[in-house]
Formats: structure tokens, sequence, C-alpha cells
């Protein structure tokens, strides 16, 4: 290790690894700092999540749809999901992507040192070796902080154990019934995970709504959808107490309505995981929020740049590879801004849902005449076919230049439709021009020209 490098990276993890790799390929001397490579992403976040949803979406759909067109012995519809099979599965997921980073650091010639780094000036890092314990001090031109997010403890009394996303494949069988705490990104996806498992789930959440920073109408079609498909909903519910009786666990609320559950699965959020960095050292100022960023964010220290989850943005994959690349870029002197309204998000539940860009109210805000075409996909060739037949698309657009300015979508599909809004909106394509062009049949994408059509013929309503 040397005694100074053009850039260091704290965090291995996909912004760590991309803005690293780009610097290193533009020909800065590069180290990359980490206890283990691919951080939370690969042992309990996204990894995490989209695999066990696909293996829940897997066991749930041999159990439910297989027997229609094929003659299953009934002893194995009702085989149990196994979790030690899964977390096997899981873990090879996890090493062939650490292999895949491992194998861009050293192709694009970026150092790596596994160990803990906290800041020690406004230019210098100290670094302790996870193997030896030996300290070093190194000194950097341009530092990048990706060190991701945690999940926060439930901070309330309890007796009971919680389940969090690092640890779920820890479980023997599958409970009877579950409380999710937190109903955003995270808690409704392991809602549905739990849900297609078989259990009863129960939805906490101390808010009015679900998945607060999406569309109204689109998550009110979610909450509906959670309700027929057994997912329950308990909102504006504030837990003051838990409490573990036999092998049950009680809830307890300060109406005095109580809950039981087998199981509690936590997802009150993630938070940036820069607590342990020692920032005032470096003099990087904070406010109630985190880390104080500007536009191309830089810290106070105008040296120091903060990407991905541990920017306190957002906690997307997409986000990490996107705000590491315009770092990357940024220190490698290109200048521009960023949008952030345009990163589009998807949630693998049932149905799935996906959102790019304003709603209403964002887009007023934002100064502009909005307008809502909605189409709803009932009939729909594709949908009818693989029997998902509920779905909803809601499209944002400008009055005057006819803008594509959001899209919020319920259904299955929701994830190809998104990808397709986000290059139309980055595009500036305008709504009514969408009719004329020629997609795929039988596909969701089909959506598209019907919606183009109903602007041309009808407007927006």
């Amino acid at each position: 290790m040397q005694s100074k490098y053009d850039v260091i990276v704290i965090g291995a993890g996909p912004a760590g690894v991309n803005a690293a790799t780009q610097l290193s390929a533009a020909g800065f001397s590069v180290l990359v700092v980490s206890e283990y490579i691919g951080g939370g992403y690969c042992f309990s976040g996204s990894i995490m999540s989209n695999t066990a949803l696909y293996l829940s979406y897997l066991y749930n759909k041999f159990k439910t749809r297989t027997v229609n067109f094929i003659d299953i012995p009934e002893e194995a519809v009702k085989a149990p999901f196994d979790f030690k099979k899964s977390r096997k599965y899981v873990e090879n997921i996890s090493t062939k992507i650490v292999k895949a980073f491992t194998d861009q650091l050293s192709e694009a010639g970026s150092e790596f040192f596994q160990g803990i780094a906290e800041f020690a000036g406004k230019d210098k890092l100290k670094i302790q070796s996870r193997q030896t314990g030996k300290k070093h001090e190194v000194k950097f031109g341009k530092c990048i902080v990706a060190t991701g997010s945690y999940n926060p403890p439930l901070e309330i009394p309890s007796t009971k154990k919680f389940l969090y996303a690092n640890n779920i494949f820890n479980l023997q069988t599958v409970p009877a019934s579950v409380a999710v705490i937190g109903g955003g990104f995270v808690g409704c996806e392991y809602a549905t995970f739990f849900r297609r498992l078989g259990c009863d789930v129960h939805i906490v959440e101390k808010t009015d709504r679900i998945l607060s920073t999406f569309d109204p109408q689109v998550t009110k079609r979610l909450e509906d959808s959670f309700k027929r498909n057994g997912i329950n909903l308990r909102k504006n519910a504030n837990i003051v107490n838990v409490e573990k009786v036999g092998n049950k666990s009680i809830l307890f609320f300060d109406d005095d309505d109580n809950m039981e559950a087998e199981e509690i699965f936590v997802a009150v959020g993630r938070k940036p995981a820069v607590n342990n960095l020692s920032l005032e050292k470096a003099g990087v100022q904070m406010n109630e929020n985190g880390v104080e960023l500007d536009q191309s964010f830089r810290t106070s220290n105008k040296n120091i740049y903060l990407v991905g989850d541990a920017s306190g943005k957002t906690m997307l994959v997409n986000w990490a590879y996107k705000s590491s690349s315009f770092v990357a870029k940024h220190i490698s002197g290109v200048q521009r801004k960023f949008k952030y309204e345009f990163m589009p998000k998807v949630l693998y539940i049932d149905p799935e849902v996906s959102s790019v860009g304003f709603t209403e109210k964002e887009a007023r805000l934002k100064g502009f005449s909005p307008l809502t075409v909605k189409y709803t996909y009932t009939n729909l060739e594709k949908s009818l076919i693989i029997g998902f037949n509920k779905g909803l698309v809601k499209v944002i657009y400008d009055r005057e230049t006819k803008r594509i300015l959001g899209a919020h979508i319920f259904g299955k599909g929701a994830s190809e439709l998104v990808t397709a809004f986000t290059l139309l909106i980055q595009s500036g394509i305008k709504i009514d021009n969408i009719s004329e062009y020629i997609f795929n049949h039988p596909t969701f994408a089909e959506v598209l020209n019907e919606l183009g059509n109903k602007v041309k013929t009808k407007g927006g309503k």
C-alpha cells in the first residue's frame, strides 16, 4: 500500500467498485478500502431481497399454477419451503457477485485493502487491517465514501429477537404468522415473500398509507390487492412494547388493540452507514438529515464525496451506479448537474409496482401544468395469458409540450413498462407520438400505443 493515492474509495459494494474501476481506467491511482468486497449489497441488501422474492415466486407458482396443467401428487404440492437450500442458493449468487467485483477491480488496476477506514484529517485516512490489526495512515487527493447503509434497530422495549433482511434464511421452518413492521419498500417486499410461503402476514405502518413516496392512486390499489391476497394492513399504528410468550410474540399498541405473531420482521428503513468514519475530523459538516452535500455529491470538504446509499438520497442499486458514475466523471473533470427525478423504482411484489418521474403534485410544484392519462389493462392479451389481469398505468404529461413527466404503474409487467417510460422521459418524447411506435405482440409494452391513442383522441383526464 502506498502512502498517498489520487483517490481512495471507502466501500466495495456496487457504488464503490463502479467508481474505482472508472477512475482507474481514467489513469488515477485508486485504493479501495472495505471489510469485504460486496458489502451489504451481497449479504443483506439487494441480492438477498431480490433472490428471496424470486424463490418465493417460484415456490408459490409451483403450488398454485402448475396444478392447472400438470398432474402433481398432493404431497408434492404441500412440500414446505426449504430455508436451508434457499440459503445455499443465495450464498452461491453472492459468491459469484463478489468474484465479479474482485475481478473488475483487479482488471481495472484498482488496489484493494481489506480493512476499516476512518478520517484522520482533511486529506488523510487511518486504515486498520482486518487480518493483522495493524494501522496505516494514508493520504488522498479525493475520497469517495461508498459505505452503503444499515438497518437501524427497532427502538422499542422487546424480549423478542427480530428478523431482518440479513437473517431470514436462518429460519428453520416457515412461520405460521409474521408481523412486518414498516410499510415501505422493504416491508412490502418481505410481506410478499412471507405471504407467498403461506404465512399469515400483517403489515404494521405508523403513517396513514404504505409506500408513501409512490403515487397515491397506485398505493391505494396495492393496499386493496394486499387485502385480497391475505396481507393485513394496520396503519397509524404505534408499537410501545413487544413480548415473547411461548412460541409467539405479542405486539402492544398505544390503543391497547394488541396483535400476536410468531415472527416479527423489521423494515423501518435504512440509514447511511457513515457514523463510524470520524467525518468531523475531515471538516465535513452534518445536519439533521445527515451529511450536507452539494449538487455534485461533495461534502463541505470539497475533496470528499458521498455516493450510493451513503449519500442518503435514495437506497436503490441503480442509484448506486448512477451516483458513483457521476462522481467519477466529476473527478475526471466533467461538470454537469444531476437530475434525481428520473430514477426508476420497482417492487417485484404481487403485482409489481413501479414509478419514474413526477407525481401530479410534484409536477405542479415544479411549475408544470400536468395532465394525466390512464390505462387499465384488464383485457390485455399478455396479462390474460399469464393470469394477471389487474393493472393500472398512470402517466403524467405537460399540457403544453406533451412531454412525459412521470409514469406510475401497478400490475404485472410494471418493471418492463417503467424501463420504457424512463427512456421516453429522458429522451423528451411527446406522449401522443408513442402511438406511432411498433411493439412486439403480446407484450406489456403495447400499453404505450393505447396511451398515445388516448391522448390523441380524448386527451388526459
